[in-house]
């Protein structure tokens, strides 16, 4: 647990450093607050983009209820927009300027996954110091699932970053929008990982690439396309 609290105070620290203060305390001392009820979590009601987490894990849930799922990335896209587009909240967050998901994009990430992290943020509208904290942020999320940690160990390290995103003056409105989008995403789906692992899957490429990556890569169109970038990549790896 030491190791989560000092990554999370590395993190928010290259947004504000009185923020960063303010977070290690309270992470020694409030630890209470977020043992929440199994029925709230992983819901962080201060992300003003939540909804984006909960309708991916319901997508999510949705694709596999059926046995008999494509192989074709193609198929998987149309298979993932079809039953996005039969849910009333995606629906309702789903813009009229929406970006379809590209085949050609989703293989890139596929075919690059030691160095997406790096081309999908440094090719963002993100600014300089958004990078900076959101490439620690994502490979430190990484190195925590990978740990010992479990689904409230991940969700206490997620939501203590979109705090410090949320109080800091210094990042843009945009910023934050993309950076919230992709984290409510990371937060539900590592979560549901830890709780409900799925089997003959590698969870670390789904959450690295599949639920993270491709999230904000989708994300700097809006919500929807976050949840179905996400999607269509985790399930195409699988």
């Amino acid at each position: 647990m030491k190791t989560i609290y000092t990554c999370v105070f590395i993190l928010t620290f290259f947004i504000s450093c009185d923020t960063a203060s303010d977070l290690s305390l309270e992470q020694t001392t409030n630890k209470e607050q977020f043992h929440r009820i199994a029925s709230e979590l992983p819901r962080n009601a201060a992300n003003p983009y939540d909804t984006a987490g909960w309708i991916h894990n319901a997508l999510f849930e949705s694709y596999y209820e059926n046995t008999s799922n494509p192989k074709n990335l193609s198929a998987i896209i149309s298979r993932v927009e079809a039953l996005a587009n039969t849910n009333a909240n995606f629906i309702s967050i789903k813009t009229s300027s929406y970006h379809p998901v590209s085949v050609e994009r989703v293989q890139y990430l596929l075919d690059h996954s030691k160095t997406c992290v790096g081309d999908v943020i440094s090719n963002s509208t993100l600014s300089a110091g958004a990078q900076l904290s959101f490439t620690t942020f994502i490979n430190s999320l990484l190195t925590t699932f990978n740990g010992e940690s479990t689904s409230d160990d991940l969700y206490q390290f997620v939501s203590e970053y979109e705090k410090g995103i949320l109080n800091t003056t210094l990042l843009t409105a945009r910023d934050k929008q993309i950076i919230l989008i992709t984290t409510s995403i990371a937060r539900h789906s590592t979560y549901l990982a830890k709780k409900k692992p799925k089997k003959n899957t590698d969870p670390d490429w789904i959450i690295f690439v599949g639920n993270v990556i491709a999230a904000a890569d989708g994300a700097e169109y809006g919500s929807a396309e976050a949840i179905v970038m996400g999607l269509v990549t985790g399930i195409a790896q699988n």
